[in-house]
């Protein structure tokens, strides 16, 4: 499977992790390193998570263990398209547009 993530989820998970790193040493760390396993869990299993709102594109998301963020993926064939970091209080569906 190859992986693309779009810039808007990359600077989601970016952002993420900065709060995180300002309130204890390491767990900015420990953010990005739950984000990375979220990815490698996603490639290996792609249809393991379920599906997300009633987009066409048949989203699927996983929430990332210990953070309150989730990753929100399409499944395009070979592709895994990753579109959003986003955290689970935050506007649902914001990032259909993507």
């Amino acid at each position: 499977m190859r992986l693309d993530i779009v810039e808007a989820a990359l600077d989601e998970a970016e952002a993420a992790r900065d709060p995180y790193a300002a309130i204890h040493a390491g767990l900015g760390e420990r953010y990005a390193s739950e984000f990375l396993r979220s990815i490698r869990l996603i490639t290996s299993q792609p249809l393991a998570w379920a599906k997300v709102g009633r987009s066409k594109r048949n989203a699927r998301v996983r929430h990332m263990d210990r953070f309150p963020y989730s990753v929100i993926y399409l499944v395009e064939g070979d592709l895994i398209r990753i579109v959003a970091v986003m955290h689970q209080r935050q506007r649902p569906g914001y990032w259909r547009q993507r």
